[in-house]
């Protein structure tokens, strides 16, 4: 059994924005149920991230005028999340 599968049988959803790792109803977790996801949340994070369905690259091509194209490396993120992470270093920039 996956570490999503223990969550979904107890009848909670995660899902992942960015970096942090949200589990709802977070109102019905117990304190068994808070520790387990404490100890199994980097693999909870990876189990919900590969089954949403979007694309996540740890490396992303960056445009910005004046300057050639160069390399932006940092932890898997699809392209809407590099877009942003890349737009507040770069102001105009375009992810590719």
């Amino acid at each position: 059994m996956g570490v999503i599968d223990y969550l979904q049988y107890r009848g909670f959803s995660a899902k992942v924005v960015g970096t942090r790792l949200f589990v709802s109803p977070s109102s019905r977790l117990t304190q068994e149920e808070r520790r387990y996801i404490k100890l199994h949340r980097l693999e909870l994070m990876v189990e919900v991230a590969a089954s949403d369905g979007e694309a996540r690259r740890s490396h992303w091509t960056v445009s910005v005028t004046g300057y050639g194209p160069f390399t932006m490396i940092g932890e898997p993120m699809t392209h809407a999340e590099a877009l942003v992470e890349a737009r507040i270093l770069w102001p105009g920039a375009q992810v590719m």
